[in-house]
């Protein structure tokens, strides 16, 4: 589809990484109160030690989610930011569902939003730590690829 296509065109020119990188567009609509907590997109190896399936496809941690690109579909009349709550180095969050601190970006129609889950050595990037705050008034909209540090065939 030449829509699909031309956002696979539009990562990869953000990103400056193959399209072969990609993986499948991943629509979200969250209504009143719906939020998702506080999460990482990499994949720990620790943290799948008993599943083999993904630590095949990680390859044990050398392959891995390295960026989010993330467009907001709509405005939001309330709520629904997109939160970064260890920005500037700030400690591990006790609650993830906690939107009073950290770096938040306000969801309005046309914009994109790029972030790093692994560092420029690689390495898992524990400060990518986000989620998106409950919807207070509207319905948010949005989209996001993630694109990979190694061609993984998705597309």
């Amino acid at each position: 589809d030449d829509i699909m296509r031309d956002l696979e065109d539009r990562t990869a020119s953000l990103t400056r990484i193959q399209r072969s990188h990609q993986e499948h567009l991943q629509v979200l609509r969250y209504g009143k109160t719906e939020f998702y907590s506080a999460h990482h997109d990499f994949f720990d190896p620790a943290h799948y030690a008993k599943d083999k399936r993904t630590l095949g496809m990680i390859q044990n941690g050398r392959r891995n989610r390295m960026a989010t690109v993330f467009w907001y579909l709509s405005d939001v009349e309330v709520g629904g930011e997109t939160v970064f709550p260890k920005h500037n180095g700030a400690p591990q969050p006790v609650d993830f569902k906690d939107c009073s601190r950290g770096l938040k970006v306000k969801p309005e129609k046309g914009k994109v939003i790029i972030f790093y889950s692994l560092d420029a050595a690689g390495e898992m990037d524990d400060l990518s730590l986000h989620g998106a705050c409950p919807v207070k008034e509207g319905i948010k909209w949005a989209a996001n690829k993630w694109v990979w540090n190694d061609e993984m065939g998705f597309l």
